[in-house]
Order: C-alpha cells, then sequence, then structure tokens
C-alpha cells in the first residue's frame, strides 16, 4: 500500500473507534464505499482493538509513571552500602539504576546501584524487586551482570549492586564497529549461551531487547534487566500475584504473541524475543511494521501477521522507529553489514531466513524447543552444516561439505581418478577376455575385476546417497526393507529372461557368463537397489508418490536399456532380443518390484516430506 493509503486507513480507524453497531457499519459504508481493501484493513484493526487483553487499555506511559513517576528524588553524593552514587543512568520497570564508585579507599570499583524509591515501593513491587534480587544472586555466568551486594536503606528503600557495564547496546556496538553477518552471529552467541544458562535455572527473562544486551569495550555480552523475570516453579503459598502494572512492563515490540495475549509463558517466549533482536540486528529492521504506535494495534498486528523474510526486507525502505534518525535503505542497512545490498540478501537467504523464522512462529509448539536447539542450529550455519530449521538440497549439502573438507575432497578427487583409471582398465581387460571367450572355447572370461569395481561403486554411491538423503532411523529401515524386496525382483527378472529367451550367451558351453544368477551378486545387487531408494527418497520429499512411482518408471527404463548396452554391446557377452517390446517387458519385471519396494519403503518409514522439526535433526 501507499504511505497514502496507509493514511487514510488510520484516520477512518481512530473515527470508527469510538462507534459501535450500525454507527460504526453506516460510517464504514460512507467512507468505504469505493474501495474494499481499505475496509478489510480497518475492520481488521477494529476487531484487534476488540480482542486486546484489558490492561492494554491503559497507556503504556501511564504505567510507567504510576510505577516510577520522574518526582523520584536524586541521590547523586548519596553512600549506599559502601558506594556513591555519581548520576543517574537509567530508569527501568520497577526500579532507578545509578552509577556509583566505591566509598572506601581500599581499591577503586565502579558498580551500578538499584533502588526501589517511593512512592513506587508498593508491596508488590517490593516483592518483585526482591525476586529480580534472588534471581541475580543465582544466575552465575560471564555473560550476566553479577550481583554484588544487596541490602535495605535506612528509609527502607531496597537496593542491590551490580557489576558496572561499561559498554553499548548491542545493535549500536555492531553496526559502529560494521561486524559482518557472520560476527554479528558469533557475538550472538554469548546471548543466547546466557539465556539458556538462566533457563537452566528455571529463569525466564521476558524482557530480551537490545537495550537488556550490553557489549563491553572489550567485546563481552552481558545481559542486563531480570526485572520482570519469570521463576519458572509453582507458586508458593502467600505468594503475591503479577499486576497488570508489572504486566505492561514488557516491551510490546520484542515481546511474543503469548505475552501479549496473557496467556502461558514459557522459555519458549525467550525464544522468541530472541529471534525479534537476531532478526533487528541482521537486517536493521523489525519484524513487523507497524501503522499505529497504539499497544492494541502492537497486539494485532504481532499476533497475527507473519513477518517479511530477512533476505527480502534488506532490498526495502521504511522510516525509522525513532525520528531523528535516517531512514532504513538497503544501502544504510548493507553499509554496516556485508558493504553491498546484493551481497546482504544472499548471505541471509536460506538458513538465516529459515531459522528467524522459525524462532519468529506465532504458535509456541511450532518454533525451536528451547533456546539450545536456536543455538545448535546457528553453530551448525557458521560451520557449514546442515541445519534443522530446513531441508538442505542435495546440492546444498554438497557444496557446504566441500567448504567444510577441501583438503578431503581433493583427495577425494584423485582417489576417484585412480578409480577411473582402474575402471578403464578393468573394462579392457574384461571385454578382450569375452571376445577370446567367443573364439576360443577353452578360453574362460575373468570378469572378477568387474564385480569387485562394481561393489566397490555402489557402496560408494551408498555412502553418498546416505548422506544427501539424510534419513532417519525408520526411513533407513524401510529402505533396507525395500531394497530387499528390489534385488530380489531384479534376480528374478534376470531368470525369468534367461528362461523366455529375452537373453542368452554368446559364449558356447557357458549360459552365464557375467555371473548374473551367483549368489554372491545378490548382496550386490541389495547395495545398488538400496542407494536408488535413497534417491527416491529425496525425490518423494519434493513431489509426492507420484514423483516416486515416476522415478521407479524411469529407472527401470535404465535398467533394461543399461543391462543391454553394457552386456551386450560393451561387454558383448549376451545377445538380447532387439525390439521395444522384449526392452519394455524387462523394464516392466523390474517397475513391478520397484513399485512394491516404495511401498514397503514408506510404510516402514513413512511418507517423508523433509524429517525436519526445530530443535532435532541427526548429525550430518
Amino acid at each position: 500500500m501507499t504511505p497514502e493509503q496507509l493514511s487514510r486507513i488510520r484516520q477512518i480507524y481512530e473515527r470508527a473507534l469510538p462507534l459501535s453497531g450500525s454507527d460504526r457499519e453506516a460510517y464504514l459504508d460512507q467512507e468505504c464505499r469505493a474501495n474494499d481493501e481499505i475496509r478489510k484493513e480497518v475492520e481488521g484493526l477494529l476487531k484487534g482493538h476488540e480482542r486486546a487483553p484489558a490492561w492494554l487499555e491503559q497507556p503504556a506511559l501511564g504505567l510507567a509513571k504510576a510505577v516510577l513517576p520522574p518526582e523520584a528524588p536524586k541521590l547523586e553524593g548519596r553512600r549506599v552500602g559502601g558506594y556513591t552514587l555519581i548520576r543517574e543512568t537509567g530508569r527501568g520497570g520497577i526500579g532507578v539504576v545509578y552509577l556509583a564508585e566505591r566509598s572506601d579507599d581500599t581499591f577503586r570499583r565502579q558498580a551500578a546501584v538499584k533502588l526501589v524509591l517511593p512512592p513506587a515501593n508498593s508491596h508488590a513491587v517490593i516483592s518483585r524487586f526482591q525476586q529480580e534480587r534472588e534471581i541475580l544472586a543465582s544466575l552465575d555466568h560471564p555473560n550476566i551482570a553479577k550481583l554484588l551486594d544487596a541490602g535495605v536503606t535506612e528509609e527502607g528503600w531496597p537496593f542491590f549492586i551490580m557489576e558496572f557495564v561499561d559498554g553499548q547496546p548491542i545493535d549500536r556496538w555492531c553496526d559502529q564497529r560494521k561486524l559482518t553477518v557472520s560476527q554479528r552471529l558469533e557475538l550472538f552467541g554469548g546471548v543466547v549461551d546466557a539465556v539458556q544458562f538462566a533457563h537452566r535455572h528455571l529463569v525466564v527473562h521476558r524482557d530480551l531487547k537490545p537495550g537488556n544486551i550490553f557489549v563491553t569495550n572489550d567485546g563481552i555480552v552481558k545481559l542486563l534487566d531480570f526485572g520482570i523475570a519469570k521463576v519458572l516453579a509453582p507458586s508458593k503459598p502467600g505468594e503475591l500475584p503479577e499486576t497488570l502494572t508489572l504486566a505492561g512492563m514488557m516491551t510490546p515490540e520484542y515481546a511474543s504473541p503469548e505475552q501479549l495475549n496473557g496467556t502461558a509463558i514459557t522459555t519458549l517466549s525467550d525464544v522468541y524475543s530472541l529471534g525479534v533482536v537476531l532478526y533487528e540486528l541482521l537486517t536493521g529492521h523489525r519484524p513487523y511494521r507497524l501503522l499505529s504506535a497504539a499497544v492494541h494495534e502492537m497486539v494485532r498486528v504481532i499476533s497475527e501477521v507473519e513477518p517479511i523474510r530477512p533476505s527480502e526486507v534488506v532490498t526495502t525502505t521504511e522510516q525509522a522507529p525513532v525520528r531523528d534518525r535516517r531512514p532504513i535503505t538497503p544501502e544504510t542497512v548493507s553499509e554496516v553489514r556485508e558493504g553491498d545490498p546484493n551481497r546482504l540478501r544472499k548471505r541471509l537467504a536460506g538458513d538465516l531466513d529459515a531459522i528467524l523464522l522459525t524462532a519468529l512462529r506465532k504458535e509456541p509448539e511450532r518454533r525451536y524447543v528451547s533456546v539450545e536447539s536456536l543455538a545448535d542450529d546457528l553453530r551448525r550455519h557458521l560451520e557449514q552444516r546442515p541445519v534443522s530449521a530446513r531441508e538442505a538440497s542435495p546440492w546444498e549439502r554438497f557444496r557446504r561439505f566441500s567448504q567444510r573438507n577441501a583438503g578431503g575432497l581433493l583427495a577425494g578427487g584423485l582417489i576417484l581418478t585412480l578409480f577411473l583409471a582402474g575402471l578403464a582398465s578393468m573394462a579392457l581387460q574384461v571385454r578382450h577376455d569375452v571376445l577370446a571367450a567367443q573364439l576360443n572355447r577353452d578360453s574362460f572370461p575373468f570378469i572378477v575385476p568387474f564385480w569387485l569395481f562394481t561393489a566397490g561403486a555402489n557402496v560408494a554411491a551408498l555412502g553418498a546417497a546416505l548422506y544427501f538423503a539424510h534419513p532417519n532411523r525408520s526411513q533407513r529401515l524401510g529402505v533396507a526393507a525395500g531394497a530387499l524386496i528390489w534385488a530380489g525382483g531384479v534376480v528374478a527378472r534376470l531368470s525369468a529372461e534367461r528362461t523366455m529367451g529375452l537373453w542368452r550367451s554368446r559364449i558356447d558351453g557357458n549360459v552365464d557368463p557375467f555371473m548374473l544368477l551367483a549368489p554372491w551378486t545378490w548382496g550386490i545387487f541389495w547395495v545398488y537397489c538400496a542407494a536408488q531408494l535413497l534417491v527416491v527418497l529425496m525425490v518423494g520429499r519434493r513431489f509426492g508418490l507420484a514423483g516416486q512411482v515416476l522415478a521407479i518408471a524411469v529407472l527401470s527404463l535404465f535398467h533394461a536399456a543399461h543391462d543391454r548396452h553394457l552386456l551386450g554391446q560393451s561387454f558383448p557377452a549376451l545377445h538380447y532380443q532387439p525390439g521395444l517390446l522384449p526392452m519394455l517387458a524387462s523394464s516392466a519385471m523390474v517397475f513391478a518390484p520397484g513399485l512394491i519396494s516404495v511401498l514397503v519403503m514408506r510404510r516402514i518409514g513413512g511418507p517423508d516430506v523433509s524429517g525436519a522439526h526445530p530443535g532435532r535433526h541427526s548429525v550430518a
């Protein structure tokens, strides 16, 4: 939509808001009669307003004033807990923070002192303040600001003293140093580690945002402000419930849908907020564009609108959320990241798109199952390994494998070259032996090298197929069972073709010169069929059962044509009946057991669509 249309939507919405019933309908009919799209947007905003939780009707600014009015006393120069307060550095939801220095001459040390001052020191607020103090005392982690001391002033104002973090919010720190996407991900790993540590101690932060994530001048991440954190433990008898005022202390732009809608809060709420912070850190944009600063409008957008893909949002232009900042454009965003808009878009496409959109899913159960799973995917992405948030294509798996193992790939290429040279030598030797046996009945073709090379090639193909298909345990079992059926069908087909006269030996006195029906070749056929079924499994992930049936049909025609060319012309040991009908008959005898093997594979392993679930994957 154009800016004029958005302005028109907001104007109609604000005028329709105080109306109700038929008056509202009549007003909308009058204003929107020429544009159904604008009416649809306005009605969506009105419905979102009606569904908003009751506490959102109170202005966020009013809530902040109710907790901590600007008339709080000034305390510069006051001594608190052995520290002298120097200057105020910030005001949070339930306290004022001062920079302080140690009062004695033992050593110089700066610290941050947080106090609850009147008239905000109600019983509920003090209870929350004490909980924050207890949470900080239990969290000893290098990426979480440490608690140094705590107590109560002479006036009865509770306080605690924590290490002073001399740094900047993580987004500003990264932009000033023009960190690349990879460098930002590595730095963000410290944030994830801190949140993960808190979750292991049953603490949900609930207010993760760049302003609560500082980076020191030494590049160390520090997680701050557990003022509205939640302890995941049963409520104690007599424990005060959270008040509406405390509920309003969250930052709506970074809050999860369940926080805004007042439903159950779990560690997955922090997963969502981490996704928002990382989205902004990598793209320079927030996931949602808000038509209005009204809180109920934020609730509607965050709960209902899907975020734009990170690789797409960096190609757009929007007004900065802060008025004194310049507009966010592809050039300004890429300037402090990858240097070029197109390079940044390509860097975000694929894995990072999938990782961020998985973390930002509306339904908690569809996000990463834990912060640890999110951290694992970010680590795997940096290591050029497949991530759980999406199914990597076979080409992408090969590309990443080659990037991680350049030396190994070079060695593999040399081994493959030697293998092909040996294969060529073997082929010439077998062809010579077959031609010699046709001229001399006492000569017998030595084809053991042929089967040795065939077995080695099939095992290599099976290993490659296992790597690229990435099957789970039940799928591997299904492939093994299906390959057993298909290999049995291949052997039965060869026997039936000989009985029906579709092929015969060209060497007198030797009915099976290539030992096609020898028992020890059946195992080689099984490996060959298993590798092909893994390819069919990958086809099914994109095209379903229909694609798998078509793949089996193509492979069946390939089998028939390949056998006729290899054993009838390259190594002229067999004579095949000419014509299209014999070849189609051979294809049909391959297709039937192949189709049965696919059905068995799907029955045991399930109809695979990718097998990926955020946070659950096997190591590739």
